[in-house]
């Protein structure tokens, strides 16, 4: 996926927010389209999910920092999953009898394939913020959260003190909070 938080874009949301608006639109507009007509099975939902979601964008572009297609897909999917529940709290308030569209395994389906999408995105963006960590921090972090050791264990390993080792970690987790900021609930 495309990172389109580019130092250009930055500079056109700053000079012409109008027209940086319209790009954003029009390059990730049939993307999210797709992912919200896949959780939804509705295209005039689909529709009006995305047509939302931008319309928010807007209305809060003043506290966005950083804009990429894995937030845009996060905050489509947040939003594609309250408009399904709330479809389903007036369904079951309304007393309706048939079967909900919830059920349905195709979309199931769908939805995974949404969802493996964002995993990735995910999966991506830490793997790439482990990387970014400073060498010794990145290796306390590695073996404290990947290979299970405590951190005495890893203060041994490594010959420094546990409370360096505390640190690291505290710093490490710290950054990566920043790093993943945009797969948090923005809505």
């Amino acid at each position: 996926m495309t990172n389109i938080n580019s130092d250009t874009f930055k500079d056109l949301l700053k000079n012409d927010v109008h027209k940086a608006f319209e790009i954003l639109f029009r390059l990730y507009f049939d993307k999210l389209y797709h992912i919200a007509r896949s959780y939804t099975g509705n295209t005039e939902d689909a529709r009006e999910i995305v047509q939302n979601v931008f319309c928010k964008l807007w209305q809060k572009r003043e506290r966005i920092d950083n804009i990429t297609s894995s937030f845009l897909f996060t905050v489509t999917r947040n939003a594609c999953l309250d408009h399904l529940k709330h479809r389903k709290r007036v369904r079951e308030k309304s007393g309706s009898l048939y079967e909900t569209e919830l059920d349905n395994p195709i979309r199931f389906v769908e939805n995974e394939a949404a969802s493996r999408i964002l995993q990735q995105e995910l999966e991506n963006q830490i793997r790439s913020s482990i990387t970014a960590l400073p060498e010794k921090q990145r290796q306390v972090f590695v073996k404290s959260r990947f290979e299970g050791m405590k951190n005495s264990e890893i203060a041994e390993d490594m010959g420094i003190s546990k409370r360096t080792v505390d640190t690291h970690i505290h710093l490490a987790l710290k950054f990566m909070r920043f790093q993943l900021k945009e797969f948090m609930t923005f809505f």
